[in-house]
C-alpha cells in the first residue's frame, strides 16, 4: 500500500493566542518529532489531516517546503466536548529501524461461529506490536470462527503477520465466547398490595 501524501507548513509562531488563530482558520497546530531529532513545529490543513487520519495507511509522507519526512501519527488531541481536531504529533521514522507503535484489533468470522448461543466479547481493543515502519499492520486480526464456548483468546493466541511482534502482555485476555446473562425479571406484586382500599371499605373504617 502506497503511503499517504501530506502536505504541511513550518510554523514559527507559538502560543494560545497564536493558536487559537490557526483554528479559526481551519488549521491545526502540530510538531514532527523523532529520535535524536529537533521538534518541528508545523501547521496542518484541517480537511487535509482529517482526511489522512481516515485513510487506511499507516505511514504518511509528510512534506514541508522542500524537505519530506516520513512519519506515522503518534498522537492526536480533541476537544473533549466539541470533539474538534486540537492538535497532532507526527513521529519521523527510519524504514530500516524497529519501532512500537499501537494497532487496533479486529474480531473476524463472528458470523461463521457454531450456533451454540454464545455470544462473542471484545475484552481488548488494541495492542501495542514492534515492527519495521513498513510491516505496520492497519489492524491485528482475531479470528474467533473456531473459539468454543466459554473460551477466552488471549495476546499469545493471536495469529501475527510476519516480521510483527507484540509487546503487549501474552496473558491479557482479548475476546471469550460465553452464553448471554439472564436478565432477572422483578418478583410480582402481590394481588392487591399496595393498592388504596375501595371508599366502601375506607367509609366502614370511619364509622
Amino acid at each position: 500500500m502506497a503511503n499517504y501524501q501530506l502536505a504541511v507548513e513550518k510554523r514559527d509562531k507559538i502560543g494560545s493566542s497564536f493558536v487559537k488563530k490557526l483554528r479559526r482558520e481551519d488549521k491545526v497546530p502540530g510538531i514532527v518529532y523523532g529520535a535524536g531529532k529537533e521538534t518541528m513545529p508545523i501547521t496542518v490543513d484541517l480537511r487535509a489531516l482529517e482526511r489522512a487520519l481516515a485513510d487506511s495507511s499507516t505511514l504518511i509522507n509528510l512534506t514541508i517546503g522542500d524537505e519530506a519526512k516520513t512519519v506515522i501519527v503518534r498522537d492526536v488531541q480533541y476537544d473533549p466536548v466539541k470533539g474538534n481536531l486540537l492538535h497532532v504529533d507526527f513521529h519521523e521514522v527510519a524504514l530500516d529501524q524497529k519501532i512500537e507503535t499501537v494497532v487496533p484489533i479486529r474480531v473476524i468470522n463472528e458470523d461463521q461461529r457454531p450456533s451454540d448461543g454464545g455470544v462473542v466479547t471484545p475484552l481488548l481493543w488494541e495492542v501495542t506490536v514492534e515492527c519495521l515502519p513498513t510491516d505496520i499492520p492497519e489492524a491485528i486480526e482475531v479470528d474467533v470462527k473456531d473459539l468454543e464456548l466459554g473460551t477466552t483468546l488471549v495476546v499469545r493466541d493471536i495469529a501475527l503477520p510476519e516480521g510483527v511482534a507484540i509487546v503487549t502482555d501474552p496473558e491479557e485476555a482479548v475476546v471469550k465466547v460465553d452464553l448471554p446473562t439472564a436478565v432477572e425479571e422483578p418478583a410480582d406484586v402481590e394481588a392487591g398490595e399496595g393498592e388504596p382500599a375501595d371508599e366502601a371499605d375506607s367509609g366502614a373504617a370511619e364509622e
